[in-house]
């Protein structure tokens, strides 16, 4: 920063760079855009970069979806046998513009398809894909009922009624004559014909299963009306529209056969929130699986646009901060830190943005993502020079404490302008080309 009677120079620590300053001697792709004095500038995209993940920061309308834009082309184009990528599609902008026959899709639209063709999600695929099957099928009833528990304020109804759906799920398993009605269509149709005295049948075919007929041994109570109440609602709640049909499609399947597959889920607009609890677990499934492996078999990749809209993922701490070794990669875009934090705790927040080793900062108006962002860089030793007020003094020097990124720098980015850190390298202006 300099004028006629003022300069400021850093004499230690890093700055603000006015073009790209990373290399990649191999990179799988570049990002192309322009520097701060409007050259061409192009960062180049390899296996470093993307397996140190990237997060988007940058409120609404500041460029952050047209970056996404240019990265899932790009990524799309280097997928290879080995490797799988899963987009969390929000707004339903990535779909109208990537998607190609032959491509996955997980929706509660007529857009739903499988590689195949018209297909929907099975949640008894999931459960069979390995050979933990009542393990699988206890943590997914863990995982719908989740939400219910932790917001209740009689915790036993939502409880009682997790155990009696996981109960379910394990009869339906283990018994050969239910093989049938291993899909969603037949599950939300045994909800909804639910009687008290068969599901006490049901429980008292499996020993280990008995007990759990002290929730409902009184049909008139109002204990057994209220767990019936929880039971049937969160299954007519999330198990609707698409998600209630019979189909084949398994998430965990999808991470296993790989085969440069391109998966999208579909953020529904209109029951968002409802289905929060089937959104979750789609990607937990898919991130433990990439974690479950045992060596790097390829990338998964894990687009997340609106990051906000999956709050509390189980895996999502280990995924970003040791998925690197497996082959699991992050992109994810946030507006500011304050929703991470109001979606996983001050804490896990912390720990789950340090595992961001790149980061695209567009601009940002609250003071927490502000401070996040200069966070990032630290500060650095700054020589003033200016003309002293009292003419006979001549110039004056001062030596100052100071940040390498200050405000004025990220609340003057413009649209598609923004400010990236790459690991071991300094921060850096980068402009965005406009996606066509």
């Amino acid at each position: 920063m300099s004028s006629p009677s003022y300069s400021q120079t850093v004499v230690h620590g890093d700055s603000l760079r006015d073009a790209c300053t990373y290399q990649d001697p191999d990179p799988k792709f570049l990002l192309v855009g322009e520097d701060r004095a409007g050259a061409p500038s192009r960062i180049p995209v390899g296996e470093q970069l993307l397996s140190r993940h990237m997060l988007l920061m940058g409120g609404i309308g500041t460029g952050k979806s047209n970056a996404f834009h240019f990265l899932i082309r790009n990524l799309r184009s280097s997928l290879t046998g080995q490797d799988v990528m899963i987009i969390f599609d929000t707004k339903g902008d990535y779909y109208k513009t990537f998607y190609r026959p032959g491509d996955v899709v997980i929706s509660n639209d007529e857009h739903a398809a499988g590689a195949q063709g018209a297909d929907y999600w099975n949640l008894f695929e999931e459960i069979s894909v390995d050979g933990r099957a009542e393990e699988n099928a206890l943590e997914i009833a863990n995982a719908l009922f989740e939400d219910r528990l932790r917001q209740s304020s009689q915790p036993f109804f939502p409880n009682a009624a997790k155990d009696l759906f996981g109960a379910v799920l394990l009869h339906l398993l283990r018994t050969d004559a239910m093989a049938r009605c291993r899909n969603n269509a037949d599950l939300r149709s045994i909800f909804d014909t639910f009687s008290v005295e068969a599901m006490k049948r049901i429980l008292a075919a499996h020993p280990d299963l008995k007990a759990l007929r002290a929730y409902i041994e009184d049909e008139r109570s109002g204990q057994t009306l209220g767990v019936v109440s929880e039971l049937q609602q969160l299954v007519r709640e999330i198990f609707v529209g698409n998600f209630k049909k019979k189909g084949a499609l398994s998430m965990r399947r999808l991470v296993r056969e790989k085969g440069a597959k391109v998966v999208f889920v579909e953020y529904d607009l209109g029951l968002g929130s409802t289905l929060t609890p089937i959104y979750k677990l789609l990607f937990d499934l898919a991130i433990k699986e990439a974690l479950c492996r045992k060596e790097n078999e390829g990338s998964v990749y894990f687009i997340i646009d609106e990051f906000r809209l999956l709050p509390n993922l189980h895996h999502i701490d280990d995924g970003v901060n040791f998925g690197r070794s497996l082959g699991a990669k992050f992109v994810a875009g946030v507006q500011n830190v304050d929703q991470i934090s109001a979606a996983y705790g001050p804490n896990l927040a912390k720990s789950i943005l340090s595992g961001f080793g790149t980061n695209i900062s567009f601009r940002v108006s609250d003071a927490n993502s502000r401070e996040y962002v200069k966070g990032l860089y630290g500060g650095n030793m700054q020589l003033h020079t200016y003309l002293s007020a009292v003419q006979s003094r001549g110039i004056s020097e001062e030596l100052r404490e100071g940040s390498v990124i200050d405000d004025v720098d990220i609340t003057s980015l413009g649209v598609g302008e923004a400010i990236v850190g790459i690991l071991n390298c300094p921060p850096f202006y980068f402009k965005f080309n406009r996606f066509a």
